[in-house]
């Protein structure tokens, strides 16, 4: 999503955003090639020239200290208490660089609009759904998790942020490969980017132990920097490294060495890193149930590798006796005894305290064919805004939410990017390089949130029992999800 320059460029924007915004709506695109900030900027950050075209074309206004309220994840929303919303409002500042930055936003945001930025945490699409049926217009945004915007767009319970006023979906702080992946003939109910750091946080990621892999003579970064880091190369190591320990001729989590650590997910990690979905358009935006079949095939096959072999990966769903799976999982990694772990971004940020010196690295490609790394967004942990179809104030509503994402680049995202994750967490600057390349290149597949008629799940299932029948449950199973595909499309046609 963000890269270095990108970030150095939309700080830069910023400034002739506010400039903008202080002066007059004007209705012509400001031009910043040649401003002053660029100069100075130009000359302290001292890379290539950087310059931006484009400007959001706010106007002025004074909403007479109006609240803007949003509703957020609570602890009972989507997955739990690790996903409370944390980077839309916050009361004051800690010195928690997050919380700082969602702070300093804010307070331009009251500033420059005259409003007061408030949250409502609850189950953010119950509470969504329960307020347009109810005509209640209080709600003037929500952030909630992905598949919840998409199925709240076919319910008619949130507003097309195409064509909400103000908001300019094809700007840098969105993000276009989700933009891409959640729109439906043209309509996108729901958005993300530099809005929302949860989006990033639910990315899923490579970790590797340095130590280990420098034990075995792996450059792994160079191997993505070359474009050779594939599928059989992870597994050669991944069997390379898992050792029987103790010697006891059997492979436990709570004595041995594994190549791989991981959860049910990487299932998908592993399928969509292909760059493989489940789903296509057809000519006129819709969703259809489609892929390149022959390629699932042997995708699913050389995931199953992984995924089924217990002498070489440990899946927190076979952790027999822990107490916390996932927990024990991350501990297994911290505590040295497995080469890869394979989880969420938000991970890295809960082994603040571990002593394990590890690097981040995107997901291998399947072959030499492929052309980028991919990585997919967890679609229930993963979050955007939507605007509820009873915002009175849409033009309001558009004009503060782009302002809001387009400010969060110099604030929550550097924050985030550079401050929380490159220095505090990580180890290296190498892994911050491949923060960009796994940042840039996100897959999000509705076949994967809507799982019609059970598909996503039994290809899942292939890919972690190892089984090689992906032609004949495709088969069994596709006029079931076309059946489940119809009925949403349906429902998005009723809206329109």
């Amino acid at each position: 999503m963000n890269t270095k320059v990108r970030l150095c460029a939309a700080i830069l924007a910023l400034a002739s955003f506010s400039a903008v915004l202080a002066s007059c709506g004007s209705s012509e695109p400001a031009d910043t090639k040649t401003t002053t900030a660029d100069t100075a900027a130009d000359t302290a950050i001292a890379t290539e020239e950087v310059t931006t075209d484009y400007m959001p074309e706010l106007p002025a206004k004074d909403y007479g200290g109006d609240e803007f309220l949003i509703l957020t994840s609570s602890d009972a929303d989507d997955n739990g208490v690790d996903w409370v919303t944390k980077d839309i409002y916050a009361e004051a500042a800690t010195g928690d660089v997050i919380t700082d930055a969602v702070y300093e936003r804010n307070v331009w945001l009251e500033e420059t609009f005259n409003i007061k930025i408030n949250q409502f945490q609850c189950v953010t699409m119950t509470e969504t759904k329960k307020a347009v049926q109810a005509g209640a217009t209080e709600y003037d945004a929500v952030i909630t998790a992905i598949a919840n915007g998409c199925n709240m767009g076919a319910g008619n319970f949130v507003l097309d942020l195409a064509q909400v006023p103000y908001i300019d979906l094809g700007q840098s702080w969105w993000d276009q490969g989700i933009r891409r992946d959640v729109t439906i003939n043209e309509r996108t109910y729901i958005a993300t980017g530099d809005i929302s750091i949860v989006d990033n946080d639910a990315t899923w990621v490579l970790m590797f132990n340095k130590q280990m892999a420098q034990n075995q003579d792996y450059d792994l970064y160079q191997l993505v920097r070359d474009n050779k880091w594939y599928y059989e190369t992870m597994y050669d190591m991944v069997k390379n490294c898992a050792k029987d320990l103790n010697g006891d001729g059997k492979m436990t989590w709570q004595d041995d060495q594994y190549g791989f650590a991981t959860t049910n997910d990487s299932a998908q990690g592993l399928l969509y890193a292909s760059g493989l979905t489940l789903s296509s358009r057809d000519s006129d935006g819709y969703p259809i149930i489609e892929t390149d079949l022959d390629r699932l095939t042997n995708v699913v096959i050389e995931a199953g590798k992984f995924m089924s072999d217990k002498t070489i990966t440990i899946n927190a769903a076979n952790m027999t006796g822990a107490t916390s799976a996932t927990d024990e999982c991350r501990f297994l990694f911290e505590g040295g005894r497995a080469l890869f772990y394979g989880e969420v971004m938000q991970c890295v940020t809960r082994m603040r305290d571990s002593t394990t010196d590890f690097g981040l690295i995107p997901w291998p490609k399947f072959d030499e064919s492929q052309d980028n790394f991919y990585c997919y967004v967890h679609s229930t942990a993963g979050k955007g805004v939507c605007i509820p179809t009873t915002q009175p104030d849409p033009e309001m509503a558009g004009i503060i939410i782009e302002a809001m994402a387009a400010k969060s680049v110099s604030t929550v995202t550097e924050a985030y990017y550079d401050k929380a994750l490159t220095y505090k967490y990580m180890r290296d600057e190498e892994s911050a390089q491949m923060l960009d390349i796994i940042l840039s290149n996100r897959l999000f597949d509705l076949a994967y949130s809507y799982n019609w008629g059970s598909l996503y799940a039994q290809i899942q299932s292939l890919i972690l029992t190892g089984k090689d029948t992906v032609a004949s449950t495709w088969d069994k199973r596709l006029s079931a999800a076309e059946k489940a595909l119809q009925k949403t499309i349906d429902a998005y046609k009723e809206n329109e």
